[in-house]
């Protein structure tokens, strides 16, 4: 069973992006976070929220990013 919080640094390894990505969108708003133990606790992520993160920014390789740029009928040399 996978774990359902994770701290910044388990968020991290999770989601492949570095401690400090994760702080800024936290900052941003982007990624809701939790404190453990009251305002000056420990921030804690829940998976699910990092998932969510994760499918609306979902990065593309070259070959998707040709295949959208088609869709929308942008040239591209």
């Amino acid at each position: 069973m996978e774990k359902r919080f994770y701290s910044v640094k388990e968020a991290a390894y999770y989601s492949g992006l570095s401690r400090r990505s994760i702080y800024q969108k936290i900052q941003d708003g982007d990624i809701r976070y939790y404190r453990a133990g009251g305002v000056k606790g420990k921030i804690i992520l829940d998976r699910q929220d990092i998932d969510d993160f994760i499918m609306a920014n979902e990065f593309k390789n070259s070959d998707q990013i040709r295949d959208i740029l088609k869709e929308k009928k942008i040239q591209i040399r």
